[in-house]
C-alpha cells in the first residue's frame, strides 16, 4: 500500500511548528520555567503535540510499507530501526518522547516538571526524525 505523502507533510509540518514553540521556551531559564505554570502546561501540551505526530507518522509507515502494527507507541520506533528507516539511537530517543506523552497524558499527576525541561534539551532528537522522514518518504 502506498504511503499518504500529504498526510505525512501534514505530521512534519505539526512537528516542526510545535517545535519552533518549544526551542522558545528552551531559551528561557530552568527556574523561569518551573516557576511559571503556564509556561510548563504550555510546553506539557507541545510535547503530548509533536510525540503524538511522531507516532502518527511511524504508525502509518509502519502500516503501509512493513504491514505491522506495533505493540506500543514506544516500539513503533523499534519497526522503523529494523527497516533501517532511522538508526537505534534515534528509535530510543523517540521512544522516550512516546514514554514521556505517555506520561503526560495518563499520569500526569506524577509527572516530574524538571524531568519535562530536561526533554527541552533534546529537541534536536525531532529535526533528525523529520530529516530522516522527509528524505525516506521523498517529501521537502
Amino acid at each position: 500500500m502506498p504511503v499518504n505523502k500529504e498526510k505525512v507533510i501534514s505530521l512534519i509540518a505539526e512537528i516542526v511548528k510545535a517545535n519552533s514553540q518549544l526551542k522558545r521556551y528552551r531559551a528561557l531559564s530552568k527556574r523561569a520555567i518551573l516557576s511559571s505554570p503556564e509556561k510548563l502546561n504550555s510546553i506539557k501540551y507541545l510535547f503530548v503535540v509533536v510525540a503524538e505526530a511522531c507516532i502518527d507518522i511511524c504508525q502509518h509507515l509502519s502500516a503501509k510499507l512493513f504491514s505491522e502494527v506495533p505493540e506500543s507507541y514506544a516500539s513503533c520506533f523499534q519497526v522503523l530501526c529494523v527497516h533501517k528507516v532511522i538508526s537505534a539511537s534515534l528509535a530510543k530517543r523517540l521512544g522516550d518522547l512516546a514514554g514521556l506523552r505517555n506520561l503526560l497524558v495518563h499520569r500526569y499527576w506524577q509527572v516530574d516538571d524538571k524531568r519535562v525541561v530536561q526533554h527541552l534539551g533534546k529537541l534536536d532528537t525531532l529535526q533528525k526524525y523529520v530529516r530522516v522522514i522527509s528524505s525516506y518518504v521523498g517529501v521537502s
